[in-house]
């Protein structure tokens, strides 16, 4: 035998199949991933679609994947078996919980180093209770929830509320949005012109639908030039720009107390409005 034929008799090698796909070999066209599975019983406790991924469905049950084959989702629905509902069940709860208590925490404006003593003080009040025993809470996981899952959800919902309504607008120079540390920046009128523009197109916002415009009267917001309201009658003409008289009449209100405190005469006839 030639060395050209034994090459050509020599043995295939093996491919290594992705977890969950069919060792058969179809010759008919690969199928998308159907949404009338989700609704069905026997696929709705456990099967998702893949993200970008028409021709993969996953399992959230064991977190793997597979091919969109009928078949190939009703032989691992056979492998779900071994799993107890009741435990996915819990897993489900137990996320919620995750969630609920870091809403809280970010609703109250509270330290995230409070998650790990609120879910032992949840496991002490009910110790009978699996969800709280199963809760893994901790400072690192609940700034994760806030700011990837509850944060962006959020934001998703209100930017689908300002695309289609009108509204306004109301901002304070001293946060963190108009901190420019490389450029020494800091909070300019052409700053802050700059970042409320750039907020707005890049979440595609219509400029149009911004109606209104309220700061505090400093320079930098209020100027007759080189301000943030200047720039933005420019550019936005026939908006409304008004002055948030109650962050001056707050103002004027601190003001009083602290003189109050300093020479001692009493003022609060005077600032209480």
């Amino acid at each position: 035998m030639s060395e050209n034929e034994s090459d050509n008799c020599s043995t295939p090698e093996k491919t290594k199949r992705r977890r969950g796909e069919s060792s058969k070999t179809y010759s008919h066209e690969k199928q998308n991933f159907g949404d009338e599975w989700i609704t069905n019983t026997d696929y709705s406790d456990w099967l998702l679609p893949v993200h970008n991924n028409k021709l993969l469905a996953k399992c959230k049950l064991c977190i793997t994947e597979m091919t969109a084959e009928l078949s190939v989702i009703k032989k691992h629905s056979q492998t779900k078996k071994t799993f107890k509902f009741d435990q996915f069940k819990l897993v489900e709860q137990t996320k919620k919980a995750e969630i609920l208590l870091s809403s809280f925490i970010s609703e109250h404006n509270l330290p995230f180093n409070v998650s790990d003593h609120l879910v032992k003080t949840c496991n002490a009040a009910y110790p009978d209770s699996k969800i709280c025993s199963n809760i893994p809470l901790a400072c690192t996981k609940s700034t994760a929830l806030v700011s990837n899952v509850i944060g962006l959800y959020s934001l998703e919902q209100l930017t689908n509320v300002l695309q289609k309504t009108l509204f306004s607008v109301i901002i304070d120079e001293s946060t963190n949005l108009f901190e420019d540390i490389e450029s020494d920046k800091g909070a300019t009128g052409q700053k802050i012109f700059d970042e409320v523009i750039k907020a707005f197109t890049d979440s595609k916002i219509p400029l149009d639908n911004l109606i209104e415009f309220a700061s505090d009267g400093c320079n930098t917001m209020f100027g007759a030039s080189n301000s943030a309201t200047s720039r933005l009658k420019e550019f936005l003409p026939g908006f409304v720009l008004l002055l948030n008289i109650l962050l001056v009449l707050l103002f004027f209100c601190i003001l009083k107390i602290q003189m109050a405190e300093n020479t001692g005469i009493d003022f609060k006839t005077n600032y209480f409005i």
